[in-house]
């Protein structure tokens, strides 16, 4: 029977694969287009549907997923249009059909969880069966599946996160632990060649003494020792501070468990009494604030008056020190006079020096030096005639021997 219907629904297949196409062959391209994203699109959906299907399954019960990839084979060769083995087929998975037709609510409910709503669920579920088909789910079962599968794989997700933090601060705790010891190892090295190796080196035994190597450890452990106990007791501070922390803690832990309707009504009493506080606070805060806008008011009056001052004050400064530039532009222009005076003072006294001294010479003599004046002038005026007179004499000369070396 179930090979009937295997077969039933290979031709069924085939038949909507032929009718797909001829309506593919009477639809434009923009339809066509269209039509093959929807399908693209349910494609994608119902791949999703199938991954939480197979996890649901293989959390529930993995051996119900026996024969399912034989099917998958099965399916991708009845694809491709090859031969097909139905019978081979029917017999891997008519037991596993079986199973899932009689028990579909195993795969809803959970071992460990059983609720009314996965039970009615499943009882829809199983309404659901068709000979040949197999079970459908619904979309309630559908979203039950998916909420499931989306709690625990935040609960993963949680666990993951919560170990991931506790392996990064243990990483972190030990990669500053490494620094700490790479810093005191370099501390130990660059003491060790100070102390030993440069300052312990005997010049003339040419080797370092014992001693002072025996020396440097006692010290180093002494100082390692101190250290430590430092350690000890900030760790031992630090452990009591926890434990404090953890019985507080704890504590409030149980005062909130205990809590009574006595407490509520303390807690009344003292809301009641805080409220009261508030209300005076508040009463005195507009008080305070009333005060305030005067002493503001006051502030801002004084502040115009004073601004009035600084810009009176700041005129006077500016007059002051106008003042005091023309002062030394005076100054110096004084001094100029002064020394203009003198030399003009030194020049008079000159003059009058001339003046007393001078004396009128005699006419004759005016006369003579006149005459003489007079020769030296014509004298002057005979030489410059025969300088240019030999000039022009020259030049005549300079021609003729120009042209006899020419010719």
């Amino acid at each position: 029977m179930l090979q009937t219907h295997h077969r039933s629904s290979i031709s069924q297949h085939s038949r909507s694969v032929s009718q797909f196409m001829n309506e593919a062959d009477e639809l434009s391209d923009a339809e066509l287009v269209k039509q093959v994203n929807d399908i693209k699109q349910q494609i994608r959906v119902l791949a999703l549907e199938n991954e939480i299907f197979e996890k649901t399954i293989m959390r529930l019960d993995p051996t119900l997923m026996h024969g399912i990839q034989q099917a998958l084979e099965f399916a991708a060769k009845m694809q491709s249009g090859s031969s097909l083995n139905i019978n081979s087929f029917v017999k891997s998975t008519s037991k596993l059909g079986m199973e899932s037709v009689t028990s579909p609510s195993r795969m809803l409910t959970s071992p460990s969880k059983v609720s009314a709503r996965r039970v009615d669920s499943s009882a829809k579920f199983s309404g659901t069966v068709t000979i040949g088909t197999g079970p459908r789910i619904n979309v309630l079962e559908r979203s039950e599946l998916v909420s499931v599968e989306m709690e625990i794989l935040i609960n993963t997700l949680e666990r993951a996160r919560y170990k991931a933090a506790k392996q990064h601060a243990l990483l972190k705790a030990q990669l500053e632990e490494i620094d700490l010891r790479e810093v005191e190892i370099k501390k130990a090295c660059e003491m060790f060649e100070k102390e030993v190796i440069i300052d312990g080196w005997d010049k003339i035994a040419q080797r370092i003494p014992a001693e002072i190597w025996i020396r440097f450890m006692t010290e180093w452990v002494k100082i390692i020792d101190a250290q430590i106990g430092k350690l000890r007791l900030r760790t031992s501070t630090l452990n009591t501070q926890y434990s404090k922390l953890k019985g507080q803690i704890r504590v409030k832990a149980e005062l909130s468990e205990s809590l009574r309707p006595v407490d509520f009504d303390k807690l009344k009493i003292e809301n009641n009494e805080c409220a009261e506080i508030i209300d005076t606070k508040i009463v005195q805060l507009a008080e305070l604030k009333k005060m305030t806008g005067d002493a503001n008011l006051n502030l801002t009056i004084h502040k115009k008056l004073m601004m009035e001052q600084n810009s009176y004050l700041t005129n006077v400064l500016k007059t002051i020190k106008l003042k005091q530039k023309q002062t030394k532009e005076l100054d110096k222009e004084r001094d100029v006079i002064r020394v203009q005076a003198d030399s003009l003072a030194q020049r008079l006294d000159d003059v009058k020096k001339v003046r007393l001294a001078y004396e009128v010479p005699d006419v004759m003599d005016y006369v003579n030096i006149k005459s003489e004046v007079t020769d030296l002038k014509n004298s002057i005026k005979v030489l410059e005639n025969r300088v240019h007179i030999q000039q022009i004499a020259l030049a005549s000369l300079n021609r003729k021997l120009t042209l006899m070396l020419m010719s």
